[in-house]
């Protein structure tokens, strides 16, 4: 696994000395390669299209549209592996804040701000930004391995404001940072096969239920902290701008399953828009939907249009 850790800093090598239309152009023949070369993720990937799309796996504009999302993803990759080599001016002229007064009504409160979205777009940069210009943001983050590349992922991150947990200490260490009125901030959309032991509720997604992870629902209501619902989309000169809706409040109102539930339903009809907007910049390649739960709705609208 170590070899993983160098092949990366030999990618942020190569990638800082390109010019950087080069290191584009690069990128999209790395992503168009991995769709190719990457039978299991590219099925899944077609599987999730088709559900956005409303269209067979095997149709022509879902196999665009997945290919399409795997080279905005390699090109994302590629932004990460330039991104220490970034100023804060560069940053900064990148990355567009469309409503920065969502960000100030938030955090107005006094209990910090909890930022939802999906693998959408670019996360990486626009974190920083986000950072820059408004709070330090406490993380939860996926272990990586070798942990050598886990450690130096970290350490770049944190040089922006942007601090990352493991697991068994987030939970505290976000708590923390909303009550010093800072930022956190979620990617909701897990798929099915990946939740292990984090609580999930039920949603209709794309006319599907799925699961999402309650946790930010839960920790509005636990802080009191506002909910930034937004998305960053992704320009095709590399430009990115971040749009957040209003700020959401939680309200038990008697029922705190209900609130979590109903929370987590709307976020999820709102990611819905934004990704039919431009599907192409979703990059998710892990099973959003059960397939057995496809299966069945399929047979339940075959029987009714029989009946029917």
């Amino acid at each position: 696994m170590i070899v993983l850790y160098w092949l990366w800093r030999l990618g942020m090598f190569l990638i800082a000395i390109l010019p950087r239309r080069v290191s584009f152009w690069g990128a999209g023949v790395f992503g168009v390669g991995a769709y190719y070369l990457m039978p299991l993720r590219r099925q899944i990937a077609l599987n999730n299209f088709a559900r956005v799309l409303g269209k067979s796996p095997n149709d022509p504009e879902v196999k665009c549209v997945a290919r399409a999302a795997f080279v905005n993803f390699a090109r994302q990759l590629r932004d990460v592996m330039i991104y220490p080599s970034m100023s804060a001016a560069e940053l900064d002229a990148r990355v567009t804040i469309v409503s920065p007064e969502h960000f100030e009504r938030a955090l107005a409160l006094g209990k910090g701000a909890i930022v939802v979205s999906a693998h959408y777009g670019n996360n990486d940069l626009p974190s920083a930004v986000m950072a820059m210009h408004f709070k330090p943001f406490t993380l939860v983050a996926e272990t990586l391995r070798p942990q050598e590349l886990m450690d130096h992922l970290t350490a770049i991150r944190a040089k922006r404001g942007v601090h990352l947990f493991p697991y068994d200490r987030a939970p505290r260490q976000i708590i923390h940072a909303l009550k010093r009125n800072e930022m956190t901030a979620f990617l909701i959309d897990f798929g099915v096969t990946h939740h292990f032991d984090i609580a999930t509720v039920p949603v209709e997604f794309f006319g599907t239920r799925t699961e999402f992870p309650a946790g930010p629902a839960q920790l509005a209501l636990l802080t009191g902290a506002a909910i930034l619902l937004g998305y960053v989309r992704v320009a095709a000169n590399g430009q990115m701008a971040i749009h957040t809706l209003p700020p959401l409040t939680v309200e038990a109102n008697g029922n705190r399953q209900h609130a979590i539930q109903t929370t987590m339903q709307l976020m999820a009809r709102q990611i819905e828009t934004f990704i039919r907007e431009c599907p192409e910049q979703w990059y998710v390649f892990r099973p959003m939907w059960s397939m057995g739960e496809q299966r069945d709705r399929k047979i339940q609208k075959a029987s009714l249009s029989r009946n029917g």
